[in-house]
């Protein structure tokens, strides 16, 4: 009997570490999950309030940022959120003559890394401002890029043909 006893308190006990192990895991991913599907939904209410009267044709969602364009009124969006709120950008396509992707790197002492990856137009008028969207930034998105440039050049691609 004492032996059957001692076993018992033995898995109970594995039982408990295995749950609380179990939890340490889970909890934390719940979590993080929340807070992601929050970001995504304040990002997406402000997205609708911003194209509330306009035709997209492409839009693209990536890491906290959003991207459209209308090309009959020729208008770029742009939605991103900063870890305050949602900040968001709208262009007049045709006031702009050029759009490129500019990146900005810095030398490590074995590579090189990227910094910030932006799309800027260059306005028609020589007085008036560029105006970027920032697809990425390092400070804030982390040091790893995961497919923010070829997002930028693609979209390049679009607002340059509406340009046109």
């Amino acid at each position: 009997m004492f032996v059957m006893h001692k076993t018992f308190d033995t898995m109970n006990s594995t039982y408990i570490i295995g749950l609380i192990l179990v939890a340490a895991v889970v909890v934390p991913m719940a979590l993080l999950n929340r807070k992601k599907n929050k970001k995504n939904a304040a990002i997406k209410k402000e997205f609708s309030a911003l194209t509330k009267t306009a035709i997209i044709a492409n839009q693209e969602q990536w890491n906290g940022h959003i991207i459209a364009i209308d090309k009959i009124e020729k208008k770029c969006f742009f939605v991103y959120q900063d870890e305050k709120s949602c900040n968001s950008q709208s262009i007049d396509l045709t006031q702009y003559a050029s759009c490129r992707v500019v990146t900005s790197s810095s030398m490590g002492s074995s590579t090189t890394s990227v910094e910030m990856v932006e799309l800027v137009f260059s306005p028609k008028i020589k007085d008036a401002e560029s105006i970027s969207f920032v697809f990425f930034d390092a400070e804030k998105d982390g040091f790893t890029l995961n497919g923010e440039l070829q997002i930028a050049e693609r979209w390049r691609k679009y607002c340059a043909d509406c340009m046109k």
